[in-house]
């Protein structure tokens, strides 16, 4: 099952006098990551290296802003994509202390900021979830409601006029059981992800 950030996430730490700050942040598409990866550059314009790593739907992209080749982006995609992590942007700041560290250093400092960054954004589940409306007698109303609760079936709204109208989400996993569930009739359904 792939994993989402739910929220950003930042880390920081020094090695050798060198600073490095990473930020994780949850995208939708390419546009929203490039968006991002500039307002970091613009955040810390005096920095050495905004190096960064994405990956929206089938788009991956990695860079390593002026470090050797590979020693830095791909290091921080690695994280990310090692993990299951799907539809994130990070970059990791670097402002030099005047250390050189060597290429297995710089493996080890980009890959040590971007898994802090995204260790604070609790990377979650990615459950598919489906919205119906639903519509059944008050004689049929309890007896419904019972189901949903027994199938772990979240009620979002009920309206009551001279039928009940009950909006549900369903995990994608439970939908052929909520469809077997007798008594509703179904108004109608969209997708959503959460």
């Amino acid at each position: 099952m792939p994993l989402i950030l739910p929220s950003p996430g930042a880390f920081e730490y020094e090695e050798k006098r060198s600073r490095f700050i990473a930020y994780c942040a949850p995208v939708s598409d390419e546009n929203s990551a490039r968006r991002v990866i500039a307002e970091i550059r613009a955040l810390h314009p005096k920095a050495n290296h905004n190096v960064f790593a994405y990956s929206v739907g089938t788009i991956t992209r990695a860079n390593d802003d002026g470090e050797p080749h590979g020693t830095a982006g791909m290091p921080v995609l690695n994280v990310f994509t090692k993990a299951g992590v799907t539809d994130f942007v990070c970059v990791v700041t670097r402002y030099f202390g005047g250390t050189l560290l060597g290429a297995g250093g710089l493996v080890r400092a980009y890959t040590r900021a971007a898994k802090g960054a995204m260790d604070a954004a609790e990377p979650a589940e990615l459950i598919l979830h489906k919205n119906f409306r639903v519509t059944c007698s008050y004689s049929n109303f309890d007896k419904i409601k019972y189901h949903f609760e027994k199938l772990g079936i979240e009620i979002t709204n009920i309206s009551y006029t001279d039928i009940c109208t009950i909006s549900v989400s369903v995990k994608e996993s439970l939908v052929s059981k909520f469809l077997q569930v007798e008594g509703m009739s179904i108004l109608d359904s969209d997708k959503k992800s959460r």
